[in-house]
């Protein structure tokens, strides 16, 4: 099952209505779900992704440019009028996706990448004059011969993709710094120079990119914020946090879950984004836009950050914020969470039935 809250104003997250939401409901509207598993979901702008144990991938929201429009990906109006039908035929079989405000990026079980939607700069890594793209195009002479694409990573406007001999390449907007050096757009897979080690894992906020070596050691690289490191991310973020299990970006934020439980957080703090000392310890994370879902370790759902569209659950304060606390998410008794995920005022959490 999905329980999805949030902005809803497309249709993104697949209830049937388009109205934002504060407490969590049953996501893929009119589906069976007992047959289908739910390997990720990522979140754009207005759109959202499922993708499922099969390797396809269930869409909701807009459509307006071409970010869900797709044969490898079946289609679902949340509501007639705002997303159109497609036939469920000849479907890619996906691995992994990503999604930034406008664009989804799709890596193909067969190794390729490819691109759908729109990206004003650069964000679909199809060439300087491809900035829409209404279905998915593969992206050309990517990965490069003898790699493999290990993780695909996006934010806002830009794009990452870490491969298996530890390189990092990216595309999209990079005028911060975002994607190593020169600051520039990059319209097309450009390769990051200079990391000091191998990579494993990236993730991206809207003006950085952190990039993640051996977990063990815990080896930090943060790129972007070139002029104005206004929040304070990279000066206050270690070079290292040994014993590092996951790591998560919202647009201004970083958070570092560690083995023991222990969440620490960096950048951004206005909304109430980054966690309070006293939260329990937690077992897995997930960050939207402004705000950060967290599946404690035995077994709630907090959330906090920005919420104004309702996904931080209720209450919030007169701004909008679950700020120096956090909420926890009530869901039906007989279902264990699995997995939880978070866009752009959006919030998802898979769960499994005990029974």
């Amino acid at each position: 099952m999905i329980y999805a809250f949030g902005s809803n104003g497309s249709g993104q997250l697949g209830l049937g209505h388009a109205n934002d939401i504060s407490t969590p409901a049953n996501s893929r509207h009119g589906r069976d779900q007992t047959s289908t598993t739910v390997r990720q979901i990522a979140a754009g702008g207005n759109h959202t992704l499922i993708l499922e144990g099969d390797g396809h991938i269930s869409a909701y929201g807009s459509n307006d440019c071409g970010q869900t429009s797709s044969k490898s990906v079946r289609l679902e109006a949340a509501h007639p009028n705002l997303l159109p039908s497609v036939a469920d035929t000849e479907l890619d079989i996906i691995a992994q996706v990503s999604a930034t405000w406008n664009a989804s990026i799709y890596l193909r079980r067969s190794g390729e990448v490819a691109t759908s939607g729109e990206g004003l700069s650069g964000e679909l890594g199809l060439g300087r004059c491809a900035t829409r793209a209404p279905y998915p195009q593969t992206v050309p002479d990517f990965p490069p011969q003898g790699a493999s694409v290990v993780q695909l990573a996006s934010s806002m406007a830009h794009t990452v993709v870490v491969l298996d001999n530890g390189e990092v390449y990216g595309w999209g907007k990079g005028r911060k710094g975002q994607l190593g050096k020169p600051a520039e757009d990059v319209f097309s897979p450009r390769k990051i120079e200079g990391i000091p080690f191998p990579a494993v894992k990236a993730v991206c906020g809207t003006h950085f990119t952190c990039i993640v070596g051996n977990h063990a050691e815990g080896n930090l690289v943060i790129l972007g914020y070139n002029s104005r490191d206004r929040f304070g991310l990279v000066a206050s973020i270690p070079a290292t946090v040994p014993g590092l299990k996951d790591i998560a970006a919202s647009w201004g934020s970083l958070f570092v879950l560690k083995q023991n439980g222990e969440l620490l957080g960096f950048g951004r703090d206005d909304h109430g984004q980054l966690p309070s000392p006293d939260i329990p310890l937690i077992e897995a994370i997930a960050a939207g836009s402004e705000h950060c879902l967290a599946l404690t370790k035995a077994g709630k759902v907090l959330a906090w950050g920005w919420g104004e569209h309702g996904n931080c659950g209720e209450p919030t304060d007169y701004h909008g914020d679950v700020k120096s606390r956090w909420n926890e998410i009530d869901l039906p008794p007989s279902q264990k969470v699995t997995a939880v995920y978070a866009g752009c005022a959006t919030s998802f959490i898979v769960t499994a039935s005990d029974h």
